[in-house]
């Protein structure tokens, strides 16, 4: 099932106002809300969304991939922004796949 951007960012909002509780994070939450610099997420903690992102669409994305990309480039955090429209070109490319399907490959 194709999911627009919009959809997308719903989601990803929605997810980090949970997780944002967890690190007592009390600001606005928008496309321009840097993951590190504003929420104060970790390396440890972006993993963390990364597999709750793959588990809200049941599909593994090429996370390790984007994270190596941002290592490499001088402004080492992520964009709410970035990261949505990572997820948003992985997302529509891959048939969905099902974690069990993996299990038994």
């Amino acid at each position: 099932m194709q999911r627009s951007r919009e959809e997308i960012v719903v989601d990803v909002v929605a997810l980090l106002r949970q997780l944002a509780d967890d690190w007592d994070y009390s600001g606005d939450i928008t496309e321009d809300t840097y993951l590190g610099a504003d929420m104060g997420f970790e390396s440890l903690d972006i993993v963390v969304l990364g597999t709750a992102i793959q588990e809200r669409y049941g599909q593994v994305l090429p996370f390790t991939d984007f994270f190596a990309e941002i290592g490499q480039r001088e402004q080492r955090d992520i964009a709410i922004r970035e990261w949505v429209d990572f997820i948003f070109t992985h997302l529509n490319a891959q048939p969905a796949r099902s974690p069990l399907a993996e299990v038994a490959a």
